[in-house]
């Protein structure tokens, strides 16, 4: 996780360490949290680690699978798993937020599921003070802003950068075959856009691929990755790197292989390390 996100997550954890502190006061700690990010950066895996930390059972509930095309039966859906969540102190995971939470002027919905924002808006205010309640969207766009406004804290989860993917191929890769550090600095560089599961799905691929080959997990992860990436794009810094320091091309063959002059790969080389 980067390390804003991380520091928000862990105050969170602060806060329920000292919740019979806080509440004695008069001060609630987080009770409702809203984590928004792309898909596969690690949204439920936050939730989670939240319910570790906090030794509380986990109870996930996909949203989108609450809607139904019955009427009544969306907001009937959606209390029970709001009243089962109340009877133990837990960690309720809401995911697909936006499928239930969506703004109220938009005309492409139904009246119920209007209505089902006043009742969400409603057990935000007044959700117990034993459960911690985790909604998780890859649309925030979406959600109707009041509801958005009855969250104690909300949490942006971005795409992994430079030094959090090198972390997220070292810790997927490091039970299979430590990668050296340019190795894992090259497979950083080319993955610019990657989210955490794409790195670790294309971390678990190239194991399969060494174990039954034979092969080192570095080669294997490497072919992989530049199989996917394009050099003519606007990240050649990233390939110039990684083919000088992963795969030991020379700068001329590099040069020959982009058709550029030798001291353009030199150039790219070094922004490409400074980047990291």
């Amino acid at each position: 996780m980067p390390e804003d996100v991380d520091d928000q997550l862990q105050a969170v954890i602060q806060e329920w360490s000292a919740r019979e502190e806080l509440i004695a006061t008069g001060v609630m700690p987080t009770l409702t949290l809203l984590i928004t990010g792309p898909p596969g950066v690690g949204k439920t895996h936050a939730a989670s680690w939240l319910a570790e930390q906090l030794d509380l059972p986990l109870i996930v509930a996909d949203l989108a699978g609450v809607v139904s095309s019955y009427l009544g039966s969306t907001g009937r859906n959606l209390r029970r798993v709001l009243d089962f969540a109340k009877e133990q102190p837990c960690v309720l995971l809401l995911d697909e937020f936006d499928a239930l939470a969506k703004r109220r002027d938009d005309d492409s919905d139904v009246g119920e599921l209007k209505r089902i924002v006043n009742v969400l808006l409603l057990e935000l205010e007044r959700w117990p003070n034993d459960c911690l309640l985790v909604a998780a969207t890859n649309h925030p766009e979406l959600l109707d802003r009041a509801v958005e406004r009855r969250f104690d804290r909300i949490i942006d989860i971005p795409l992994p950068g430079p030094r959090e993917r090198i972390e997220l191929f070292r810790t997927f890769s490091g039970q299979i075959e430590p990668l050296s550090e340019d190795v894992l600095v090259g497979a950083a560089a080319l993955t610019h856009d990657a989210t955490g599961s794409h790195i670790e799905r294309a971390v678990t691929n190239a194991a399969r691929n060494a174990i039954i080959h034979g092969a080192p997990l570095r080669e294997e992860l490497t072919a992989r990755l530049l199989d996917a990436f394009d050099p003519s794009d606007l990240d050649r810094d990233a390939f110039c790197l990684v083919a000088h320091e992963s795969l030991g091309m020379t700068q001329r063959e590099i040069a020959r292989l982009l058709d550029v002059s030798h001291p353009t790969v030199g150039a790219a080389i070094r922004r490409a390390r400074e980047a990291i």
